[in-house]
């Protein structure tokens, strides 16, 4: 599967569990029902994903702005009203065949920047995932996230 194939397989409405790690694993997960939804936007040149979810019955809602050049360098802005507050993360990174993986880094005053790892993989056509590492200033990776989307439309 090209890389086009998948961006045009990804739109569409989503349903799936979203797994929240505040520890990382083996502490447990905190789970959460998500809803996405992907568009084109901008003449079909990026992707829209817009998903909700809650914590400690809080709604959270988040947004990811992707896209792609012919040579496959991804590049992506992230918000979401949990984990990036009144940020906008700017992220880089590589398409491939079933997937994308971007990184990007966030600001943790007092100490240096931590590391920010967002995979989108295509796993069915009717199925895919969202995966996110923390990684730490000493380049220590920690599962953060883990969303696992179902076709709903």
């Amino acid at each position: 599967m090209k890389f086009g194939e998948l961006k045009r397989a990804l739109i569409g409405e989503w349903r799936g569990t979203k797994q929240l790690y505040l520890e990382p694993p083996p502490a447990p997960a905190i789970s959460s029902p998500s809803k996405m939804s992907v568009k084109p936007i901008a003449g079909g040149s990026f992707l829209q994903f817009d998903y909700d979810w809650t914590y400690e019955g809080a709604e959270q809602a988040g947004l990811l702005l992707f896209g792609y050049d012919d040579e496959n360098a991804a590049s992506a802005a992230w918000v979401d009203s949990f984990h990036m507050s009144s940020k906008i993360m700017s992220c880089a990174g590589r398409a491939a065949d079933r997937s994308a993986e971007l990184s990007g880094s966030y600001a943790a005053p007092p100490g240096p920047d931590w590391g920010w790892r967002i995979t989108i993989r295509s796993v069915s056509p009717n199925e895919f995932m969202i995966v996110m590492h923390n990684i730490s200033p000493e380049a220590q990776e920690d599962l953060a996230v883990q969303i696992d989307y179902t076709r709903s439309a």
